[in-house]
């Protein structure tokens, strides 16, 4: 973990990258999927076409919402989508977003269009049981959707890693609704220019309440170790 936190530091300071969030992002997504056991990875309900679940709140950090919005640069069609779902989902408690059931703008056809590129919450957040699944998020009952311990723990592991890799970078490690924040790292073409040069594009957007302690104590492990050689 030290030797991933520190690259994800390097990929996030790097003067000569396009865009160092998304291959800082897309390093600590592609650490989630090969990290979950494929054994695991057997015990899921989940396949191509199942959104249920996708009409949740998503949260994520800045650079995943760069990452995100790298995507739909050229689609302006889903940018507009996104900034439209924004408006109305950006004040919402997690609780008022299920039981509005407003689905993903990004969906098409049921299918999530940015998949290689999606947040490390909708990564992580997987089931056993797909009726569990329906139950939740079409007939409106309180959620009880069985995860497997090893998806939970590698999900926790990579959201730490990221937010003490953006604190070790001197950045933000601010977390936001996912449309509001994906719709201000589209609000400019050098936004993420900006954002890593010091400006809060998201200023104006309601944080998610901070790590619990038991994470918060791990993160701070993570960086007191890493810090000296970087």
């Amino acid at each position: 973990m030290a030797a991933h936190l520190r690259h994800l530091v390097q990929l996030l300071r790097s003067p000569t990258s396009k865009s160092p969030s998304s291959e800082a992002v897309a390093h600590i997504g592609a650490l989630h999927d090969r990290t979950v056991p494929k054994q695991t990875e057997k015990m899921l309900a989940c396949r191509k076409g199942c959104s249920h679940c996708c009409s949740q709140m998503v949260v994520v950090t800045a650079p995943e919402a760069f990452y995100v919005a790298a995507q739909l640069r050229k689609r302006p069609e889903t940018a507009g989508a996104v900034a439209a779902i924004a408006r109305e989902t950006g004040r919402l408690t997690l609780e008022e977003r299920l039981g509005r059931n407003i689905f993903c703008p990004l969906l098409s056809d049921a299918i999530c269009s940015i998949y290689a590129a999606r947040p490390l919450g909708c990564r992580g957040f997987v089931s056993t049981n797909l009726e569990a699944c329906i139950a939740a998020f079409t007939r409106g009952e309180t959620p009880n959707i069985p995860m497997p311990n090893d998806s939970i723990s590698v999900l926790y592991a990579c959201r730490m890693l990221l937010l003490a890799a953006l604190r070790l970078a001197g950045l933000k490690d601010g977390v936001y609704e996912m449309n509001s924040a994906v719709a201000a790292a589209l609000s400019a073409p050098d936004a993420e220019a900006q954002w890593l040069a010091g400006k809060d594009l998201f200023s104006g957007l309601q944080e998610t309440p901070p790590p619990p302690p038991q994470f918060e104590a791990s993160i701070r492990q993570m960086m007191a170790y890493v810090a000296p050689t970087i």
